[in-house]
């Protein structure tokens, strides 16, 4: 499909675009609307054209494979999806109010707080490894509340699913993902290990409760390195 129809009131497979949501540097998200489905839908698109990062295109390849393969509270529902050859997208739920980066500006949470927020996000990452997902990018930009409370789990590009071929695996030696929350074995090569996410939620704890990070904000590989062998210092 050319990329010039997806824009407002173009009609792919039945769904309707109605307005640009975001605009991110890996993907567009459209609001959508589709006869037979009566909740708020979201359709990500993929930036494609001469000259993304062809990792963009990857990563999304693999969250078209995860995400209608996931199912309860914790992930957004998915309704379909569109392949590379007409026109990529995934169509999702979309899910009320923001990510949890919106509350960095009161950072540090008192302690109790923060608990109980981790605790949610736990729940979710357990049932996603119960899923045989392993999500390798937690971070406050990657997690929502629903409002019935439970944590949801977004941005499934970077995923390893333990049944599914690991394409970024393949086709990338560099480690993908959020410099600050990455676990220290993701600079060695290794995806298939689920507390790679529990590394990354100890990050935010800590984050979360101190208003710094642990490793710093340091995104090259000689600094990410340093957790490899340099303990943070103690939160208290």
């Amino acid at each position: 499909m050319p990329k010039s129809l997806v824009k407002s009131g173009a009609e792919i497979d039945g769904y309707t675009i109605g307005e640009c949501v975001h605009a991110g540097g890996m993907a567009t998200l459209w609001t959508v609307t589709h006869p037979g489905i009566d909740v708020p839908l979201l359709m990500k698109i993929p930036r494609v054209s001469e000259g993304e990062d062809p990792a963009a295109i990857v990563s999304f390849e693999m969250e078209m494979m995860i995400l209608p393969r996931l199912a309860g509270p914790h992930v957004p529902t998915c309704f379909g999806t569109g392949d590379f050859a007409r026109q990529a997208y995934v169509v999702i739920e979309r899910i009320g109010g923001t990510t949890l980066y919106k509350r960095l500006p009161e950072l540090p949470l008192p302690y109790d707080e923060a608990r109980q927020l981790v605790a949610k996000i736990a729940t979710a990452l357990a049932d996603l490894h119960r899923q045989n997902v392993i999500h390798h990018d937690i971070k406050p930009s990657s997690i929502m509340f629903r409002e019935s409370g439970e944590a949801v789990l977004i941005d499934y590009g970077l995923s390893h699913h333990n049944h599914l071929p690991d394409l970024l695996q393949e086709e990338f030696r560099l480690p993908y993902g959020t410099a600050p929350y990455m676990a220290p074995e993701r600079l060695s090569g290794v995806r298939d290990d689920p507390r790679s996410d529990l590394f990354s939620l100890g990050v935010l704890l800590y984050f979360f409760t101190t208003g710094e990070r642990p490793f710093g904000e340091g995104e090259t590989l000689r600094a990410m390195r340093r957790r490899l062998w340099r303990d943070p210092y103690p939160p208290r």
